[in-house]
């Protein structure tokens, strides 16, 4: 029986300076045989969102998951003061991703990803 991960789309965000935010992504399988997609259980998964620079080499900012879901959600919850530094005065646009690690086997896949802006 031949699996086969979905392709990840390009997301892109806005963020917010002072707002409570959520970011995330989901990770299905496609049966190349049926073509039934599926959810992978990632409750004994670990997710992490990074925030990075435009040329996505520096991390500017990570935050760990704190949903992990049965039906492939890894969600990320960005608190209200986490772009209240200055330095956020001029980081205003970036790459992001949500990456998830088994915890068991050390597997690890990036389940959403795009380009992000904040704005006050």
């Amino acid at each position: 029986m031949a699996v086969t991960g979905t392709k990840v789309g390009r997301l892109d965000i806005r963020l917010v300076r002072g707002d409570t935010q959520r970011v995330g992504g989901r990770w299905r399988k496609q049966n190349l045989t049926t073509g039934e997609t599926t959810p992978v259980d990632l409750s004994a998964w670990k997710g992490t969102l990074e925030l990075r620079s435009p040329d996505g080499r520096e991390i500017w900012y990570t935050q760990a998951c704190a949903t992990m879901t049965t039906d492939g959600y890894a969600v990320c919850d960005i608190p209200a003061d986490a772009f209240e530094d200055d330095e956020w005065d001029v980081r205003r646009t970036g790459q992001w991703k949500v990456c998830v690690r088994n915890t068991l086997t050390g597997e690890r896949r990036t389940i959403g990803w795009g380009y992000w802006t904040l704005s006050d």
